[in-house]
């Protein structure tokens, strides 16, 4: 997982980008309908994107601001994002969700976290340019980065990866069924599309994306099994709760050591963040530096 990914914050993220385009086709918009219809009363669009603003306005405006001011101090202070590096965080996540194709990415995206392609770029670039203001004057010499690295050796070592599928169904007899219709013959994948019961990858072939043996996404019970499962067999089924999970291993990638120029740069980051003032006072700063007004009218 890169450290981006994990600054993608999507509920709270999505909420907010959702909102101000709900607020946005509001003010465009010359004719407004019923939002819904309850007995004999009619709730319309206005009243409901009205009680939207009033709960979620203050926010959507300061992340609205909060964006500006970092493009426009990045424009300013000459910082870019790295396109390499933006395509490789996308790729991270793409990959995560062990989305084949673009489209496989962008349907996945739409299902599980109600955004696109274009936002989450948008999202990330304005992650790195804000995490890049921030460290901007912090100098860290390369011998204490080296000494870092020699000093945290398994913060470094990439774990075994397993690209996973896996079909969930809700008792163990239909788990022993559809275990004897895969070691008869069956396609895993589209056993999982007519039977599975996970909403998350049941439509994707019950595709887990790329996961390592101790991610918190497999039980306890089946860690050690799927780490040893040889390529295109099957798990016996494993308890999940109230269900039952069948697992298939389709690649591996075995663990490996990551090089000091491979992870320089995020060593250099992570160091220099440990001396900078909280990202809330870096913002507020950068706010200054920009210029900020408010109209009175969004103030209330």
């Amino acid at each position: 997982m890169t450290k981006t990914k994990g600054l993608w914050a999507f509920s709270g993220a999505l909420v907010v980008l959702l909102m101000a385009v709900t607020w946005a086709w509001y003010q465009s918009s010359a004719k407004l309908q019923p939002a819904a219809v309850v007995g004999d009363k009619m709730i319309s669009e206005a009243e409901y994107v009205g009680a939207l603003k009033q709960k979620f306005g203050a926010q959507v405006l300061q992340d609205m601001i909060d964006r500006e001011v970092v493009f426009q101090a990045a424009r300013k202070q000459g910082i870019t994002v790295d396109q390499k590096q933006l395509d490789q965080e996308i790729a991270a996540i793409r990959e995560s969700y062990g989305s084949e194709s673009k489209s496989d990415f962008q349907l996945a995206l739409s299902k599980q976290a109600g955004t696109t392609e274009e936002a989450l770029r948008q999202e990330i670039t304005y992650q790195l340019l804000l995490r890049a203001l921030a460290v901007k004057d912090v100098v860290i010499p390369e011998d204490q980065l080296f000494a870092y690295y020699n000093n945290h050796p398994d913060r470094y070592a990439k774990p075994m990866q397993l690209h996973v599928l896996q079909i969930v169904v809700a008792s163990l007899e239909e788990a022993r069924q559809i275990h004897t219709e895969l070691e008869q013959g069956a396609d895993f994948q589209e056993l999982a599309r007519q039977r599975s019961i996970d909403s998350l990858t049941a439509s994707n072939g019950g595709d887990m994306g790329w996961v390592s043996p101790n991610d918190t996404r497999l039980p306890d019970d089946a860690r050690d099994l799927v780490a040893n499962l040889g390529m295109k067999k099957i798990t016996d089924p494993v308890k999940l709760g109230d269900s039952y999970v069948i697992y298939q291993v389709v690649e591996r990638r075995e663990a490996q050591q990551q090089t000091f120029d491979q992870v320089k740069e995020d060593i250099r980051e992570e160091l220099a963040f440990a001396q900078i003032e909280s990202l809330d006072k870096v913002m507020e700063r950068l706010r200054q530096s920009v210029g900020v007004k408010i109209s009175e009218q969004m103030q209330h």
